[in-house]
């Protein structure tokens, strides 16, 4: 459900701007990278996501020959730290309970 949301997100955000999807660039990519944060005010772990979503999507189309190459293939990804910020027990506290 959330893989279907994402990709449909990034067409919708193709479409709007007239790129053709499986035409775009690299550059194009990360303008849509830069766009999740700045516009969308998602938080990393959210554009790490959606870009996972959006490189795989190109490398289907690649296994599927349908591209040459991926343009997501070198784009970077934001840093996620391991540490989760979402509030809850830590194990430790758990096992105590």
């Amino acid at each position: 459900m959330h893989v279907a949301s994402d990709l449909r997100i990034y067409l919708s955000w193709c479409t709007e701007r007239d790129f053709d999807p499986l035409t775009v660039s690299r550059g194009q990519v990360e303008l849509y990278v830069r766009w999740l944060p700045e516009i969308r005010r998602f938080r990393p772990s959210t554009v790490s996501r959606r870009l996972s979503v959006v490189a795989n999507f190109y490398r289907t189309c690649v296994i599927d020959g349908i591209l040459e190459h991926s343009p997501a293939e070198h784009v970077r990804r934001p840093y996620v730290p391991a540490e989760s910020p979402t509030l809850g027990l830590s194990r430790l506290q758990f096992e105590a309970c």
